[in-house]
């Protein structure tokens, strides 16, 4: 038998664990709870570090069109056509052929529920005359709102390398969508949408889509938002849910398997949810814990290959079962969506309409606070006040 002096077991146990850190990296897996009201954060890790947002970039997308609405440059019923280039995107599509036309109501649909990326550069291409212009006014717009460690590349989430953001930033757009457009809760609550389809012998068929969004039907009060998936990024996911009317949301990132995604979404909400009602730090007074990368990690080798594929549970999503203490059994919706082609008599937007030059204020608008909360905007609440105003190029 062999004996150790107590030095001599302390520097063994030191040795142990230096092997242990130096064979084992920390796995990064960024997250971030907010209460949407008050935009006080609740849990947060590694906020600040960057990431590719995969289809969670559609957010922002959503977020133009709607300033656009706003600002009565178009309308629901504005014309939205796919062009040849936007049929030639890469899945997530819905698929319909070049010269298709459908309202920006039904294409917003699409673009959040169905995550279709070629309903993504429609919305781009007909809003703005190009893609590339409407980027612009996207990354514009993040500035605006002081998303200061997020870029845009393209408008669906595909791939690029150069498209980053964090769970901090992306804290600040959904609130942002709370707060600025709850007239338009339903797209992200809504579990399931159906569109006309033309099958191969020329007969069109109406087919459901399930969102991805695996809190819904399954988490009580669960009411938003979207999810996001390339090889790059790994499974990100934005929940939220109300519940005696507090509504708080998870933001994570870089998860293995979209099951992986929905239960640590849930996990932290509930925890949310069990915090007093004045827990939590300001959004905008966040700062980072420790060094943040200079890139964002690709998690291509660890989520793409074989042996990952093969391994994580990976259902289509209206047939996905999900045991888990934070979940319950799903309550299947018993209506979707209805979109509809044509409909779309609504002004036409001109190139005008996107500027690449926008006024803001400092980084962030300021929402207005009644007693402590910012609230929902209405047709009679008060619009978020900005800032003196400057203008900043590209």
């Amino acid at each position: 038998m062999f004996e150790f002096s107590k030095d001599g077991m302390i520097r063994l146990m030191s040795l142990l664990v230096a092997l242990v850190f130096s064979v084992t990296p920390a796995i990064a897996e960024p997250h971030l709870t907010i209460d949407l009201d008050s935009g006080k954060v609740l849990s947060r890790q590694q906020a600040f570090d960057p990431w590719h947002p995969a289809s969670l970039t559609k957010l922002m997308t959503a977020y133009v069109a709607f300033r656009a609405i706003d600002a009565g440059s178009v309308s629901l019923k504005s014309p939205v056509k796919i062009s040849r280039n936007a049929s030639r995107q890469q899945p997530s599509r819905i698929g319909y052929p070049a010269g298709t036309v459908l309202n920006l109501e039904n294409a917003l649909t699409l673009l959040v529920i169905k995550s279709a990326n070629d309903i993504a550069v429609a919305v781009a291409e007909s809003l703005s005359g190009s893609e590339g212009r409407f980027v612009q006014r996207m990354n514009l717009e993040a500035r605006r709102l002081g998303m200061s460690g997020t870029r845009f590349a393209n408008s669906h989430g595909l791939h690029d390398k150069r498209q980053v953001t964090t769970a901090h930033d992306l804290a600040v757009l959904i609130r942002a969508l709370h707060l600025e457009y709850p007239q338009y809760a339903k797209l992200f609550a809504a579990p399931l949408v159906r569109a006309p389809q033309r099958t191969k012998d020329g007969k069109i068929v109406q087919r459901d889509y399930a969102s991805y969004n695996l809190l819904l039907e399954r988490f009580r009060g669960a009411d938003g938002f979207k999810t996001g998936y390339v090889c790059a990024s790994g499974y990100n996911f934005i929940g939220s849910a109300t519940r005696s009317g507090r509504r708080i949301a998870a933001i994570v990132l870089g998860r293995f398997s979209q099951k992986v995604r929905v239960i640590d979404a849930a996990r932290l909400i509930s925890e949310g949810f069990q915090l007093p009602i004045d827990a939590g730090s300001p959004l905008e007074k966040l700062s980072p814990v420790g060094a943040v990368p200079a890139g964002a990690r690709d998690m291509r080798q660890q989520i793409c290959s074989r042996e990952a594929r093969e391994k994580r549970y990976e259902p289509a999503a209206g047939r996905a079962k999900i045991e888990s203490p934070w979940l319950q059994e799903r309550q299947k919706a018993t209506k979707a969506l209805q979109i509809v082609l044509g409909d779309a008599t609504g002004p036409q937007s001109a190139e005008s309409l996107l500027p690449t030059t926008i006024a803001h204020p400092k980084p962030r608008p300021e929402y207005k606070l009644i007693d402590g909360v910012a609230p929902a905007r209405t047709a009679s609440a008060p619009v978020p006040s900005f800032r003196p105003s400057f203008s900043v190029s590209q």
